[in-house]
């Protein structure tokens, strides 16, 4: 595998395509990207971009709000782009935005992971309102490494995250959103993430990578009572577990 550089700050979910490239040239001054992918192009600009900067380490995939837009063609070619990267995502499964593709959610989801059992790959996870449902995907394939983005799901699954050994991320919409600092009171710091999802509107709240170092690191060391440079270490260190790095 390509080797990565690890910065100060990482960010585990970022749609960086759709930033300019200013931005992106900002960002990466003092991150390491997780970029994630919607669709065909965004997969081929994402690699592209991991091509060109050291710092990211991109994701290819089909995101499930798209799921109606994209042919089974294009899907077929994005599958076909996994050899060249080392995360799948963004995928998964959406009951909340957009129920009326769930069937048609499953039959792509479930390719994706097959295939990051099959190449020993990260998957980064959209799960809104599946929560359940997507971690008994991984159950059954039996997937080694797995980042539920943005978690806010049930409270009770979170100690069988924590036993199978995979990741929630936390955004920094925890400012606005109280269930999320439940979470992350609750979730073990061994099991902790973060991320911006950005550019992402979010109440008002304009989410990028610098959030996470201009307040997030220090929310989630208050709610833990911890330091935030323990925070910001153990982030590092579970970022290097989960991409073998």
């Amino acid at each position: 595998m390509k080797k990565y550089r690890i910065c100060k700050y990482v960010d585990c979910h970022c749609h960086l395509h759709e930033f300019t490239e200013i931005k992106i040239q900002e960002f990466l001054k003092e991150f390491t990207i997780v970029a994630v992918s919607d669709d065909e192009p965004s997969s081929l600009k994402t690699i592209r971009l991991s091509e060109m900067y050291d710092n990211v380490i991109p994701c290819v995939g089909v995101h499930p709000w798209v799921i109606d837009k994209v042919s089974s063609d294009e899907i077929e070619r994005v599958l076909k782009l996994v050899d060249k990267v080392p995360c799948i995502g963004e995928v998964g499964l959406d009951t909340k935005f957009v129920p009326e593709t769930i069937e048609r959610q499953r039959e792509v989801f479930e390719k994706f992971v097959k295939l990051a059992k099959e190449y020993d790959l990260v998957l980064n996870i959209h799960a809104a309102g599946t929560w359940k449902e997507v971690l008994e995907y991984l159950i059954k394939y039996d997937i080694d490494r797995a980042l539920i983005h943005w978690y806010t799901g049930p409270i009770n699954l979170l100690k069988e995250i924590e036993k199978l050994g995979y990741y929630i991320s936390i955004n920094p919409a925890i400012k606005i959103q109280e269930k999320h600092k439940k979470i992350v009171q609750i979730i073990s710091i061994n099991n902790l993430l973060v991320e911006s999802d950005g550019p992402y509107n979010y109440r008002g709240l304009e989410l990028e990578p610098i959030l996470i170092k201009e307040y997030l690191i220090q929310e989630i060391a208050e709610l833990k009572g911890l330091n935030p440079e323990i925070i910001l270490e153990k982030v590092i260190e579970n970022f290097r577990k989960l991409f073998k790095i």
